[in-house]
């Protein structure tokens, strides 16, 4: 009964072995084509100015100020972190460190969502100091 056992799975794997090759021969040609946009990308963001999205994700990622998440909150106090990286089309992850960075002194966390602080309600910090 082994040896019925051992040679179904040699069979089995045969197939296996078959398909995964076949498959390895059409990825071959997507990884040309994600190579190919992956340089595209590189020479675009060059071009633009962006940074190109790290690990060859194949987005750009776009930078903003903490001015943006300010200037955002003046018009939307409350707003959700996740709303604002909505609105500022940029990941969650970037307006979290705006905010993280200035909770102290600029921004504020409130039930309902962030706000600015009383003392900082003019979004740009530029001409603040005397």
């Amino acid at each position: 009964m082994a040896s019925k056992r051992g040679s179904g799975s040699r069979g089995v794997l045969a197939q296996i072995d078959a398909r995964l090759a076949e498959l390895d021969t059409e990825l071959a040609k997507a990884n040309e084509l994600l190579a190919e946009r992956q340089r595209l990308l590189s020479a675009r963001a060059a071009l633009t100015g962006e940074r190109a999205a790290a690990g060859g994700g194949g987005g750009l990622v776009r930078r903003i100020t903490q001015d943006q998440v300010a200037e955002h909150l003046a018009a939307h106090p409350g707003a959700r972190a996740s709303e604002i990286a909505a609105a500022l089309a940029v990941p969650l992850t970037t307006v979290s460190q705006h905010l993280h960075r200035g909770k102290t002194s600029r921004f504020e966390r409130r039930h309902d969502g962030w706000h600015l602080r009383e003392s900082n309600q003019t979004p740009s910090r530029r001409g603040a100091r005397k």
